[in-house]
């Protein structure tokens, strides 16, 4: 098994376990929070086609209203859809699928989000690619993640590839602009929403 495959197999695997009472393990204490800045930039816009990249239990949809978003859910962990689909019903669409390859065609989203989970990607450029491709015309990005200061990142991000979390890269604000125009983004912003979170908006160009 080639490193990155052993890598997202280590984030499925631990998904997997912790899916059936995720809300009350670490990860998803940590995320808790993050729900309300990206709630706040998601419904800046009228509504539309959006798509939760990473959505794990699906929590994110129970704060957002039907009646102004067709919501759609993807995750690497076949558990988690299963507890995504149990907290919201016909709300929303989910599906067990790759971020490096999206199952949907190109122009499908007015929006994309992606919360606490940007930094498990073993290739987040490719990842980018395909959330540009299946983003409309100026469609919005949101990305929210954990922040690490600069003088520590470089040492997180070597002790990440001993996690058996499956964290893989924590990025900082510079980083994330760079990868965002590499990959067809126009970056609208990047701000820290909490001691430890950032939150970073981009539109597809």
């Amino acid at each position: 098994m080639n490193p990155s495959t052993n890598a997202k197999m280590k984030t499925k695997r631990h998904f997997n376990e912790t899916a059936s009472d995720y809300s009350n393990s670490n990860d998803g204490k940590f995320v808790q929070p993050m729900y309300e800045a990206l709630v706040k930039e998601i419904n800046r816009t009228p509504g539309g086609k959006l798509l939760d990249v990473g959505c794990g239990n699906g929590m994110l949809f129970t704060f957002l209203s039907e009646e102004h978003y067709e919501m759609f859910g993807i995750d690497f962990s076949e558990n988690m859809i299963a507890e995504a689909e149990k907290a919201c019903g016909d709300k929303a669409s989910f599906y067990v699928a790759d971020a490096e390859k999206l199952p949907f065609d190109g122009d499908t989203f007015d929006m994309i989000t992606c919360n606490a989970s940007f930094h498990h990607y073993i290739h987040p450029d490719t990842v980018l690619m395909e959330m540009n491709r299946v983003l409309k015309p100026g469609g919005m990005l949101i990305i929210g993640d954990p922040y690490i200061p600069a003088f520590v990142r470089p040492l997180m991000n070597v002790l990440t590839k001993l996690s058996n979390e499956g964290d893989y890269h924590f990025y900082g604000m510079k980083e994330m602009k760079k990868h965002f125009l590499k990959n067809g983004f126009s970056p609208i912003s990047a701000e820290r929403t909490g001691e430890h979170t950032a939150l970073y908006t981009a539109k597809k160009i």
